[in-house]
């Protein structure tokens, strides 16, 4: 039977650029997510987004997300083998 794995952690955003169009990257605080390590997480924003729109998109972002939750479904034979 399997059941679910839930993790979570702090984050915040950043403006990044790829070459491309304006890259907004969350930034997790501690790296406690298992399904998430060395994993960078990056929202693509649309080619007329200006510099001053993705800031303001970042601000409203970091002041109103505080975590990130990710559930993952969890074998029971393997957590019971592990633990």
């Amino acid at each position: 039977m399997a059941t679910t794995k839930i993790e979570r952690a702090g984050v915040g955003f950043g403006i990044g650029r790829q070459g491309g169009p304006i890259v907004i990257e969350a930034r997790l605080h501690h790296d406690t997510i298992s399904a998430l390590r060395g994993v960078q997480i990056g929202f693509e924003l649309l080619n007329g987004v200006t510099l001053e729109q993705a800031r303001k998109i970042l601000e409203l972002l970091n002041e109103n997300v505080v975590g990130v939750v990710v559930t993952t479904p969890l074998d029971v034979k393997t957590e019971a083998a592990s633990g």
